[in-house]
């Protein structure tokens, strides 16, 4: 009997740790092309930045929300809608300046999905005071250097990590 109720633990797990990779691969390409706009950003390609933000809402609409679980799914359900909002904004817009005040909403909002949907990788939620007219603002790396979307070579450096997201 003790056993059987083992083996029951054990299915569970797995079954658990199943569901929990299969939230992170289905969030991996939306964290990947965020990633690129993010990058886009940081080096002031607006023409860039508007395709891949193209790019993303597909990657957005890719989602399954049967592929997600517990707070992945909440959270998505949540946010979905705003996100894709937030990339279609990036992708009409004609100047940087104005890719880069919508990137604001964009990154609050991949923050709480991505905090509460564990990714498989370690994201550095980052931080420029500077940013949003002295307001500041945040953004998602996979590195913990800081390279500012919203400055670029302006002010490249400027801000620090708040979060690491594992």
């Amino acid at each position: 009997m003790k056993t059987i109720k083992f083996l029951i633990g054990v299915y569970v797990l797995l079954i658990s740790i199943n569901v929990s990779a299969q939230s992170n691969s289905a969030l991996s390409p939306v964290l990947s092309s965020y990633m690129a706009l993010k990058d886009a950003l940081v080096k002031s390609d607006g023409s860039t930045a508007s395709s891949l933000a193209s790019q993303l809402v597909t990657t957005l609409d890719a989602v399954k929300m049967e592929d997600l679980s517990g707070d992945a799914h909440v959270a998505w359900m949540k946010y979905a809608k705003d996100l894709k909002a937030d990339a279609e904004q990036i992708s009409q817009a004609n100047d940087i300046a104005n890719q880069r005040n919508r990137f604001i909403s964009l990154s609050t909002n991949m923050h709480e999905v991505v905090k509460v949907a564990s990714t498989g990788t370690t994201v550095y939620y980052q931080f420029c005071p500077m940013a949003n007219k002295g307001k500041g603002a945040h953004w998602l790396s996979l590195e913990d250097k800081v390279k500012n979307p919203y400055y670029g070579n302006q002010m490249l450096t400027c801000g620090k990590v708040v979060e690491k997201i594992k």
